[in-house]
């Protein structure tokens, strides 16, 4: 009986089985966070036979995902007035046919809307035939409409870099030291002397440096200027209680001229370091020259004090090395010697942050963007930053919360990436 049964339907299905339906102008776009789908639908009598009615639907299609759509109805005119006579006969009612319903013979521009899933970035778009009547409900088969089509077009991100804010600064490296043009700056003193000359030995210009230094370390929002450091030497020929009055002098000396010329710096603002004898000054000073008996006076100034270093190099070969150091070396280590400016580099964290985002974002890297920006979340500058990570990975919903909230907190550019999404 089965057999005979699926018989009869193959002889009969071919008087019901249509070729393909003319479809065309078809289109698939993403608007947003839906999805628009359109196509122009043509009938004629070879597509329908009269006494029966098709129903086309149309669905998207990516791999094993489906989206249906609304269906179009297609009555042949046998089974149009016949329906409309069937419902007349129940209720009275004179039935039309709805915007979805068509005659045969009759076009159609199908427009449908359905949410946006991921899945759908690139899709087929087909129709799935049914044909009905005469006792018959028959599948007629499918037809494709539009190959796979790429449907989500990436949003362009707008995205700018942000500007620091002094208040949020904080301390990015601690007690730094100002780098002058020159390795050392030094103020030279007569020897055995405390005087400052500021118009000898070439002091007035490491004087103004220092005080043009002083200036724009305190005048500029991404430095704290901690203090100045003064280390007073004195050099090694003298004695030693001599040479710890000098070295303390000295230091004292060029403290009071920095702040007679900025009087606004108090007392605190000074470290004052009595190096005393400047033993490492003149090693330095050995070491780089290609004087006679280099290398043994070397070895007596790496001896410790407390065996008679400064006896040892009087005597070394009869004082001739000595008296070498006495008039090449020793002038240049009878000063205040090292002069340093203290200060700690401020750095808004946030704004490093973000504008680190910003070249990821450029270079598509959305991800490792967005997890940069977790610890910055309650910084509004940050806002539109996380919207537009959001938006470029399809989370437009998330991005549309910091997008709302960046323009509340009066950042502007994100009102076109939200034009994007909403």
């Amino acid at each position: 009986m089965k057999d005979i049964v699926l018989l009869l339907l193959v002889i009969l299905l071919p008087d019901l089985l249509i070729g393909q339906v003319n479809v065309k102008n078809g289109t698939l776009k993403k608007n947003k966070r839906e999805v628009e789908v359109s196509f122009d639908v043509q009938t004629t009598k070879a597509d329908l036979k009269s006494r029966y009615r098709m129903t086309l639907t149309p669905y998207l299609l990516n791999g094993t995902d489906t989206a249906w759509l609304s269906p179009i109805i297609v009555y042949g005119p046998v089974k149009y007035k016949r329906e409309r006579q069937e419902r007349f006969l129940a209720d009275g009612s004179r039935w039309e046919l709805r915007n979805d319903e068509m005659l045969r013979g009759e076009s159609m521009s199908y427009r449908a809307v359905i949410p946006y899933e991921k899945w759908m970035r690139v899709a087929s778009l087909r129709l799935d035939r049914k044909v009905d009547g005469c006792g018959c409900n028959c599948y007629d088969g499918t037809q494709e409409v539009m190959g796979k089509t790429p449907i989500y077009i990436p949003p362009v991100p707008v995205i700018t870099r942000v500007e620091d804010i002094p208040s949020k600064y904080e301390v990015k490296e601690a007690s730094k030291r100002w780098t002058f043009r020159e390795k050392e700056m030094r103020i030279i003193f007569p020897v055995s002397r405390t005087e400052l000359h500021e118009d000898r030995y070439g002091n007035k210009a490491v004087l103004d440096e220092i005080m043009t230094a002083i200036e724009k370390l305190r005048e500029q929002q991404k430095y704290h200027f901690s203090g100045v450091e003064i280390s007073g030497f004195a050099s090694p020929e003298g004695g030693l209680a001599l040479n710890t009055r000098l070295g303390q002098k000295r230091a004292e000396r060029l403290k009071e001229y920095i702040q007679g010329r900025m009087p606004d710096l108090s007392n605190d603002d000074f470290y004052l370091i009595n190096g005393i004898e400047n033993w490492e000054g003149l090693r330095h000073l050995v070491e780089a020259s290609d004087m006679k008996y280099r290398d043994e006076v070397l070895r007596v100034l790496d001896m410790p004090l407390e065996q008679g270093r400064k006896s040892q190099l009087m005597r070394l070969y009869g004082g001739e090395p000595y008296r070498y150091m006495l008039k090449n070396f020793y002038p240049e280590l009878r000063n205040a010697c090292y002069i340093s400016l203290i200060y700690d580099e401020l750095t808004d964290k946030g704004a490093n942050a973000i504008n680190a985002t910003v070249e990821l974002v450029r270079s598509g890297k959305y991800r490792e963007a967005l997890k940069m920006l977790k610890p910055w979340e309650r910084d509004d500058r940050a806002f539109n930053a996380i919207g537009v990570c959001l938006m470029m990975l399809e989370r437009e919903e998330e991005a549309v919360v910091w997008f709302e909230k960046a323009l509340k907190a009066g950042h502007v550019e994100a009102e076109k990436n939200l034009n994007q999404v909403k």
